[in-house]
């Protein structure tokens, strides 16, 4: 029997859908990967606003994790939403715990499209020290980068010294999103920092959408799927974005807020 490729999400659920664990599993099965899942937080959101966030009980949260692991044999976890200092430090023990060896993908989740936090301020220090610091991959967009390397991101070049600073952390590799940015050639430039300190900048496109709720899960869900499937990391990063650069064209209005991602395994190699 042909061995299933398998990724682990651990995230918070968004209750309309667009982006969290529901975006996560949908990329991950368009793919073609399995998907479990771990839910660390519950959010009451639509596409206008986050209206409240509910933690899970820490250790039910460790239960998920520690019997799901127990079975199964993931091939890359997905981290996404966290919410607390409490949340992180459970989700840390239990991995190591149980499987320090898996390749672990950091979506660092801090603010919402909407702009509402999504990681409590104190908990920004464990996340470097328990979850980057053991990390394959971290995918910050400009924001995120800025808080985790102290630094404002202006250009490609400050991209770049912000994922230096980051990999000193302990990150194998660093993704940096470059969607919040205004390049002059109208485009959106992401700046891959790989394992052995070679930048790639991946590019497209810009398309004029006022904002898009559920990219930044998307693309490192898709990451986490290639890599799953032993895809290397230049070309699974390069393959994730030209999936969400093809659901941002062909996004949908769902509600009275964001849009969300045409998601569809047109662009992917199965």
């Amino acid at each position: 029997m042909k061995k299933i490729p398998k990724v682990l999400v651990i995230a918070g659920s968004d209750s309309c859908g667009g982006a969290g664990l529901q975006a996560d599993l949908k990329v991950i099965a368009l793919h073609d990967v399995y998907a479990g899942c771990v839910v660390s937080c519950l959010t009451a959101q639509n596409t206008k606003k986050v209206f409240a966030i509910h933690e899970m009980p820490l250790e039910f949260l460790r239960q998920q994790i520690s019997v799901v692991l127990e079975d199964i044999d993931f091939d890359v976890v997905k981290i996404g939403m966290l919410a607390s200092l409490e949340i992180i430090d459970v989700v840390a023990d239990e991995l190591y715990k149980k499987n320090k060896n898996i390749p672990l993908i950091l979506d660092p989740v801090m603010v919402a499209t909407s702009g509402d936090i999504l990681l409590k301020n104190n908990a920004i220090e464990a996340l470097k020290n328990k979850l980057i610091k053991k990390s394959f991959l971290v995918t910050p967009n400009i924001d995120e980068a800025q808080i985790l390397s102290q630094m404002q991101i202006n250009n490609l070049d400050d991209m770049h010294e912000s994922a230096k600073k980051i990999k000193v952390l302990g990150a194998k590799a660093v993704f940096i999103k470059g969607g919040h940015l205004d390049f002059a050639d109208n485009k959106i430039h992401n700046l891959l920092l790989d394992e052995e300190n070679k930048i790639h900048i991946i590019s497209n496109q810009k398309i004029a959408i006022e904002k898009i709720h559920g990219s930044g899960c998307s693309l490192a869900s898709a990451i986490s799927a290639n890599i799953a499937k032993k895809m290397n990391l230049v070309l699974a990063c390069q393959k994730a974005n030209e999936f969400v650069f093809s659901g941002i064209k062909n996004f949908q209005i769902i509600g009275k807020g964001s849009c969300v991602l045409g998601l569809s395994s047109k662009e992917i190699d199965l």
